[in-house]
């Protein structure tokens, strides 16, 4: 059992992240390494268990205090798999507070609460069941179901973005602990205006083929950087003035970009949205971005620039606007490149160890 904490107390605690299975090296994998490692450079005793498919897509980044391992079940066998791992992991064991960072671990931790007990919290970085389309009706409700019952099983639940937790505020209203990307140097003030980029995985729910019509309908050359299932389509497809050119070094794709646009309508947080932004590059994103709230603030701005993904003629509009006016672009630069300043990794660690400072208050969840 957790003593009543605070920020003195919370820097003390040893923190253990899981994240398992992973599908990709790409999102949660990214912010859990920079988490770490961020934390470990302040002296915190943070570390992170990560489950990988083999087939996983990017590069392995070994860092200390993160270990990986390949998870081979799939179906509710995995559920069971990830059980498994964290009883058998030493930093689990060794941890005062466990922090679960996709779906299938939650429910897993949800099935050990005993041998967790009231130290472990469930981070939402992603919709935790399917959206409409992506399952049978039946399958849908069930993972919902579960997935309900797992938050309510937990000591605490936070969400990355306003987004997410009106998401899934029917399950538990989680608690605002923002994601965060490595802090970077600024290269743009607007100055830019000639090429757009979008960087995603390229699956369904990201839209890609909405860039790709962006690019032919405004005739602005666009670059896509991204791998996925919708690759090779892409290639194939892709209309005058676009490149797709797979995954690149961050501070390659914000040099000379224009414009970034986020089409998904399904997105979490938006990493590449927060990195272009804290680059100074300005943003057009779907409504359904979870850091668009986050990074347009202003009404205008947001009225303007944070639009509907299914009506494709204010896209246009928008691209258009920004490519041709050099002041606005210069205005949507100096704003998303603020607001992105308070969404680093520095900044998600102080988030984190501030709600820890909560834990021995919130008791045993809310189940």
């Amino acid at each position: 059992m957790l003593p009543p904490s605070s920020p003195a107390l919370a820097s003390r605690l040893r923190v253990c992240f899981v994240a398992a299975p992973l599908m990709a090296r790409s999102g949660v994998y990214r912010s859990t390494l920079d988490l770490v490692a961020e934390a470990r450079s302040r002296g915190l005793d943070w570390s992170a268990v990560v489950g990988l498919r083999a087939a996983a897509a990017g590069v392995s980044s070994p860092a200390a205090g993160v270990r990986e391992v390949e998870v081979l079940q799939h179906g509710l066998g995995v559920v069971d798999e990830v059980a498994q791992l964290l009883l058998d992991s030493p930093e689990v064991r060794e941890a005062d507070v466990v922090v679960t960072l996709v779906t299938q671990s939650d429910v897993a931790a949800a099935r050990l609460r005993s041998p967790l007990g009231p130290a472990w919290v469930a981070w939402v970085r992603g919709l935790p069941w399917p959206a409409q389309g992506e399952q049978t009706l039946l399958r849908r409700h069930v993972l919902r179901l579960v997935e309900t019952r797992a938050l309510r099983a937990a000591a605490d639940v936070w969400a990355t973005t306003p987004v997410l937790a009106d998401a899934v505020a029917a399950a538990r209203r989680p608690e605002l602990v923002p994601a965060g990307v490595p802090a970077a140097p600024r290269l743009s003030r607007g100055e830019a205006s000639g090429r757009l980029v979008w960087a995603a995985r390229l699956d369904v729910d990201k839209r890609p083929r909405a860039f790709a019509d962006l690019v032919a309908a405004t005739g602005v050359p666009g670059a896509m950087y991204g791998h996925g299932p919708l690759e090779a389509e892409l290639r194939r497809e892709a209309p005058a003035g676009l490149s797709v050119r797979g995954w690149a070094d961050p501070a390659a794709l914000w040099t000379d970009a224009a414009v970034f646009v986020g089409t998904a309508s399904r997105e979490a947080f938006g990493r590449s949205a927060v990195e272009a932004a804290l680059a100074g590059v300005p943003v057009v994103l779907g409504d359904a971005y979870g850091a668009a709230p986050l990074l347009v603030t202003d009404d205008e701005l947001r009225r303007r620039f944070v639009l509907p993904v299914d009506d494709p003629r204010p896209w246009a509009t928008a691209v258009r606007d920004l490519v041709s006016d050099a002041d606005l672009r210069r205005w949507l630069s100096d704003h998303v490149h603020a607001n992105a300043s308070t969404l680093t990794i520095g900044r998600s660690v102080d988030a984190v160890l501030a709600r820890l400072g909560h834990l021995g208050r919130v008791g045993q969840g809310a189940a």
